[in-house]
Formats: C-alpha cells, sequence, structure tokens
C-alpha cells in the first residue's frame, strides 16, 4: 500500500494565508497540518476525530494546494530548506545520542555553520521549523498558531511569533522541552539578525 508524504503547494500557502477559495473548517484544518513530514495515514488518524477522511485530502489535491512529494507544484524540499549543520539542527538528538548532551550536539552545530543565508532561505528555514515543532509537539491544539506562521510573509513576522511558540510549548510540553525548543529558534534567528533572547 503506498502512503505517500504531503506538502503544502505555493497555492495551499497562499490559500491559509487570504482563504480565497473559502474552504471549510475541516478542509481547512488538515491543510494546515500538511508539512511535507507526514504519510497520508498520519494526516487522516490526526484530523479523522473530526469527520475527515480521504476525501477531503483528495479534495486538497485536485484544488491544487497539496502534493505528494516528487510531485510538480510542490514548494523546494526540505533538505534544499535546511543545509546541513544549519542552526535547525535537531537538538533532540541529544537525548538519543549515548554521551552527548545538549551542550555537545550546540558545539558541534556551531562548529559546522554555513555561510549566512539569504532573506528567502532564512524564511523557509524558520517556516518548517514553526510547522515542524507545531506539528510534532502541538498537533491541532496548534492550529491557531500555524494560521499565523501561514500568514507571516517575512523572517521578521516569524520572529515576532516566537515567545506565542515558547507559551504553546510550556502549556503542551513543560519546561525543558520548550526551553530547548526556543534556545533552538533564537539561534536560528541570531543566525538570521532576528530577535533571541
Amino acid at each position: 500500500m503506498v502512503d505517500p508524504v504531503y506538502q503544502k503547494t505555493e497555492a495551499g500557502q497562499e490559500e491559509i494565508r487570504t482563504r480565497a477559495r473559502r474552504l471549510d473548517h475541516k478542509l481547512r484544518a488538515l491543510l494546515l497540518i500538511v508539512n511535507g513530514e507526514r504519510r497520508k495515514s498520519e494526516l487522516l488518524a490526526q484530523v479523522g476525530g473530526m469527520g475527515v477522511g480521504e476525501e477531503s485530502l483528495d479534495t486538497l489535491l485536485s484544488l491544487g494546494l497539496v502534493a505528494s512529494q516528487g510531485e510538480p507544484g510542490k514548494p523546494a524540499s526540505r533538505a534544499a530548506a535546511r543545509p546541513a549543520g544549519a542552526p535547525g539542527t535537531n537538538l533532540f538528538a541529544a537525548y538519543s545520542t549515548p554521551g552527548k548532551g545538549v551542550d555537545d550536539v550546540l558545539a558541534d552545530t556551531a562548529i559546522s555553520q554555513p555561510a549566512p543565508l539569504s532573506d528567502a532561505e532564512g524564511y523557509k528555514q524558520l517556516y518548517h521549523f514553526y510547522t515542524d515543532v507545531i506539528g510534532n509537539h502541538l498537533g491541532l491544539r496548534g492550529y491557531v498558531l500555524q494560521v499565523k506562521v501561514e500568514k507571516a510573509g517575512t523572517v521578521a513576522e516569524l520572529a515576532e511569533l516566537r515567545d506565542t511558540l515558547g507559551s504553546a510549548l510550556q502549556k503542551a510540553k513543560g519546561d525543558i522541552t520548550a526551553r530547548a525548543i526556543i534556545d533552538q529558534l533564537d539561534a536560528m534567528l541570531a543566525g538570521l539578525g532576528g530577535r533571541a533572547r
């Protein structure tokens, strides 16, 4: 059985910002959680309680708002959006790597920093960071925050969502996880000339 990974197309990202097609709340919720990492079965499982089924995903596909990986019209791949060793490096590897702590992972990341990113690359990196964190740690509880991320069109607008993300993570996952993720975000923002604490 094929279980493809779906990603928003540029039209899908524009729909989140503008609501031009006036999607019903179920289709919009499904569109919001499509992030280029979850397989079809995972997406449908997450919104199944809302009565969203495979036909909803088919509707988004037919409207050109999502595409399975490898299809034309999808945004740049995640590999291109986040260069190896970029500040988006997964700090949670520290928890699964024996003998390595967060400081070790941060040190490894600092050593391999790439050249400064352009505004477009920086935006993509931050966008993917936010959508990954919201999808993996907040799920549908992060719906409103995901809408704000989709509406943000610049690095500065994404940076303004830092505190909102931190508060949501603290409520959902506790201080340690929230602090680790926000520290990672701050490192990214500092590398982009954004606001860091």
